[in-house]
């Protein structure tokens, strides 16, 4: 009878975990507990009924932990907050998704990126850019290509540049 409980605790998990894309509440031992149940169910001196309930029971686990990863990772991808306690298998993996996305960024260099062409708006002798590369002297309306992103806002912020 406890089996059939315990079982049935399992087979109920599955099916909240299954409905909905929130993250169920469960207890923060069910893993150790389904582990010791379905350890309990020997595959000598069995009948075949009781193997395929320990397979099933195998295969059930198994569903809610693949089903609650995918949530775990949507909820780290998001930023969210996971809801009440969860086991602690879980909690590990929510922290090193979260370590991984914060980590994993875009890096900007501007020789890589795409070049902006601005058009001069006056005559200018040589300029000095922030980078330290040299422009000039320019003619007005003349078109110039600009790598460097910092070095584009100085020259539109500066009104010696706008925007191609």
């Amino acid at each position: 009878m406890n089996n059939d409980l315990t079982y049935d605790i399992l087979w109920q998990a599955y099916q909240k975990e299954k409905r909905t894309n929130e993250l169920q509440l469960i207890p923060k031992t069910f893993y150790e507990e389904m582990g010791a149940f379905i350890g309990g169910i020997t595959r000598e001196n069995t009948t075949a009924e009781e193997r395929l309930q320990k397979d099933n029971a195998v295969t059930l686990l198994n569903g809610i932990f693949e089903k609650r990863k995918q949530k775990i990772l949507m909820y780290a991808a998001y930023g969210k907050q996971l809801p009440g306690p969860v086991p602690q298998t879980e909690a590990d993996l929510y922290e090193s998704a979260g370590k991984l996305l914060k980590s994993s960024t875009i890096k900007y260099n501007g020789d890589s990126a795409v070049q902006s062409a601005l058009r001069s708006m006056q005559a200018i002798p040589e300029v000095i850019l922030p980078s330290g590369a040299k422009i000039g002297p320019l003619e007005k309306d003349q078109i110039i290509v600009v790598k460097d992103r910092e070095d584009r806002l100085f020259l539109v912020n500066s009104k010696i540049c706008k925007e191609q």
